[in-house]
């Protein structure tokens, strides 16, 4: 350094002051050896280091011994579009393969910012996953915690999952489970168990479901209302029998509607604390027994009664939670063009896959092609054969409607794999075709192949 001030005219370069490894180098006159020296030096400091062997070596994960993806479908993941990977994840799980290691840190962090996709990708990564996951907090939805122990001792997500298999495997101990924890689970915890009990709801759940009526967290209130207004035989569905039969009656061909009280205490903990009164009506309704209507007539004759507003909204509400095709074909039928929205769409769930493709003619006759593009992206999922084909027919006969993107792109990755082959991606591309058409031919394909190469 102090020839490098001074200048080599006043003082040489002294190799005696440098390591050992670099003294050689620095030969020649006496800018060069400068020069030379600064050089070799740099990089002496940064990467002439031994590296350090730590006296205890890290334990190997074990082995996994499913096959990997096929090599067409190890390229295929280098350009996977991200709203497929869930998708290609899920595939990959189903066909019992792993995806290779190398590729597991980078999945992590796309499955870290979308939770969505850690279920699937910790299915396929297996213990290579696991041993990422111990090692990397951000990372800790690959750790495998199995049998009980995962409802002790694991993640939130990790417990949700053991609920949800358990329910199913030996409801009974899954239930005791839930029972023994509830009361020291954190709030939003307690509201994303309760769901998962949602999804194997039976009528024996009906006094622990009471019991969460009275919890300290809304979120918590409301999903136990939730669940018991899908329990017709509930004393829940009783109170709001009782009162639907008092505030809504009939009068000539119309009904006569009394809104409720906002400040009926029993009311406001049945309907999970909402105030307004028109609401309140909703969740009565939509929490009433449908037999409770069977008195006044067919579905239709009793929606006909009715102008669309809250009853129509309360009676869309009781279909979906009770499960009646009668009354969801007769819903959609009479649903009111300017008021199709998600619980509208909904009612497509409840008929039989039969009727989803007359489903699809039945909505889009009522309204104009922009709006059944709305509607298209409120369609309940997963698709069956019969809506994704009855979508894509109602795609295929608007090729030149460039207002269609949006529908054309959810059903391009809604659509199941039996609509794959449809003619919009195996015919040629029509003249005059909006660009939503070859986009969505190719995501057809991409995913035909996608799934072609897992089987090969």
């Amino acid at each position: 350094m102090s020839t490098a001030l001074l200048g080599t005219g006043r003082r040489r370069v002294d190799p005696a002051g440098l390591p050992a490894a670099v003294r050689p180098l620095v030969t020649g006159e006496a800018e060069e050896a400068l020069l030379t020296a600064a050089a070799v030096l740099a990089n002496y400091r940064r990467a002439g280091h031994v590296p350090a062997r730590p006296d205890n070596r890290l334990p190997a994960a074990e082995r996994d011994v499913r096959p990997l993806v096929p090599p067409a479908a190890r390229r295929r993941l280098l350009r996977m579009p991200s709203e497929l990977l869930g998708e290609w994840l899920r595939a990959v799980h189903q066909k019992g393969m792993r995806v290779p290691p190398e590729h597991l840190p980078a999945l992590a962090e796309a499955a870290r910012t979308r939770p969505g996709l850690r279920p699937p990708l910790a299915a396929v990564a297996g213990p290579a996953g696991s041993w990422l996951g111990e090692r990397n907090p951000e990372w800790s939805f690959l750790v495998t915690v199995t049998g009980d122990r995962a409802w002790e001792y694991g993640t939130p997500l990790q417990r949700r999952e053991w609920l949800r298999r358990t329910l199913a495997t030996d409801p009974g101990a899954a239930r005791t489970a839930l029972g023994s924890t509830w009361t020291r689970e954190p709030a939003g915890e307690r509201a994303e168990l309760i769901a998962v009990l949602g999804e194997h709801l039976v009528p024996d759940d009906e006094p622990f479901l009471e019991t969460a009526l009275d919890d300290r967290a809304g979120q918590v209130r409301e999903m136990a209302a939730e669940l018991l207004a899908r329990l017709p035989g509930s004393r829940l569905a009783a109170r709001m029998r009782e009162r639907a039969a008092r505030l809504v009656q009939p009068a000539g061909e119309r009904w006569a509607v009394t809104l409720p009280d906002p400040d009926d205490a029993g009311l406001l903990r049945d309907a999970g604390g909402v105030r307004h009164p028109a609401e309140l009506l909703r969740r009565i309704v939509g929490a009433t027994p449908l037999d409770h209507w069977t008195r006044y007539g067919t579905p239709e004759q009793v929606l006909a009664r009715a102008e669309p507003g809250v009853l129509r909204g309360g009676w869309v509400l009781a279909a979906g939670r009770q499960g009646d095709a009668p009354w969801g074909a007769a819903l959609l039928a009479a649903a009111d063009p300017a008021s199709i929205d998600g619980t509208v769409t909904e009612m497509v769930r409840l008929l039989p896959a039969r009727l989803h493709r007359p489903a699809v003619a039945v909505l889009a006759a009522k309204l104009t092609p922009q709006a059944m593009a709305s509607a298209v992206a409120l369609l309940p999922a997963p698709w069956t054969v019969e809506l994704g084909a009855g979508v894509l027919d109602w795609l295929a006969s608007h090729p030149g409607n460039r207002g269609l993107g949006g529908a054309a792109r959810t059903a391009g990755r809604t659509v199941p794999i039996g609509c794959l082959r449809h003619p919009i991606a195996t015919a040629p591309l029509p003249v005059g075709a909006a660009p939503w058409w070859r986009e969505l031919a190719t995501t057809l394909t991409f995913r035909r192949e996608m799934h072609e190469e897992l089987d090969r």
